[in-house]
């Protein structure tokens, strides 16, 4: 059995955001508030 990847969609879905906004802090957009990048990113490493 394949393990699970953790998509854009499982973050956006688990922090409340959209997955626009999780794609956008990943790629450290200047548009995503520094505190929100750093909840996802540290919510991504978490899941791995």
């Amino acid at each position: 059995m394949k393990p699970h990847l953790t998509s854009i969609s499982d973050i956006a879905k688990a922090l409340g955001v959209s997955a626009s906004t999780v794609s956008r802090a990943l790629k450290d957009h200047p548009d995503i508030s520094e505190a929100t990048r750093e909840k996802i990113k540290a919510f991504a490493v978490k899941v791995n």
